[in-house]
C-alpha cells in the first residue's frame, strides 16, 4: 500500500467500518472517494495550531469537503461574514478571542450552524458546553471526528433537529472516540 494521504484516511475509516486490519473494501473505497462526495459542504476549523489545521485540511479535502481554517476566532469570524459555510470545528484555547467568545459570537451571526468542539482541554466551561452541538477530543483519531461531522451535517439538513434549532434550546452531545 502506497504511504499517502488518501491511504491514511481509507485506513482510518476501515477501522471505524468495524474492519480490524484498517483496510477498506473496495465498494465502500470507490463510494467514499468519488468525485462529489461532499461536493458543496464547507467546513471551517478553528485552532491556533497550524499543524492541526494543515491535516484536518488534508484529511476533508481528500473526503471532497471544502475547506476553510483560521487561526484565530476573529480570523474565523471574518471567515464566516465573506463565505457560506455549513459547519464549525473549533477549539477552546486560543490566543485573544477564546474559543467560548467565538462560539458566542457564530451564534449570534448564524445560530443554526453545527460547531462542533474540538479541544484537548479537560476544564470547558458549561456555557460554551451549552452552545455547541457536539464534541470530540482533539487528539481523538481523525475518524472520530469526521462522523461527527457528517452526524452534524445530517441533523442540521432535517427541520425540528437540535441542530437547526436556536442556540438557547441546543443541547451539548458527547462524542465517543
Amino acid at each position: 500500500m502506497t504511504l499517502s494521504l488518501k491511504n491514511l484516511v481509507r485506513f482510518f475509516y476501515g477501522w471505524k467500518n468495524g474492519k480490524g486490519n484498517g483496510l477498506t473494501h473496495e465498494k465502500e473505497s470507490a463510494a467514499l472517494f468519488a468525485p462529489g462526495y461532499r461536493t458543496g459542504t464547507t467546513v471551517l476549523f478553528v485552532d491556533d495550531e497550524p499543524s492541526i489545521l494543515k491535516m484536518r485540511r488534508l484529511v476533508f479535502e481528500t473526503l471532497g469537503y471544502s475547506v476553510f481554517t483560521a487561526i484565530s476566532g476573529e480570523e474565523a469570524l471574518a471567515v464566516l461574514e465573506m463565505h457560506q459555510v455549513d459547519a464549525v470545528v473549533l477549539d477552546y484555547l486560543m490566543p485573544g478571542m477564546d474559543g467560548e467568545e467565538t462560539a458566542r459570537r457564530i451564534r449570534e451571526v448564524r445560530c443554526n450552524i453545527p460547531i462542533i468542539l474540538s479541544t484537548g482541554c479537560l476544564d470547558v466551561p458549561e456555557p460554551l458546553l451549552e452552545m455547541v452541538s457536539a464534541a470530540v477530543e482533539k487528539g481523538a483519531r481523525p475518524e472520530a471526528l469526521i462522523e461527527v461531522m457528517e452526524e452534524q451535517l445530517r441533523l442540521c439538513s432535517r427541520p425540528n433537529s437540535p441542530a437547526s434549532l436556536k442556540p438557547e434550546t441546543l443541547g451539548w452531545q458527547a462524542s465517543e472516540s
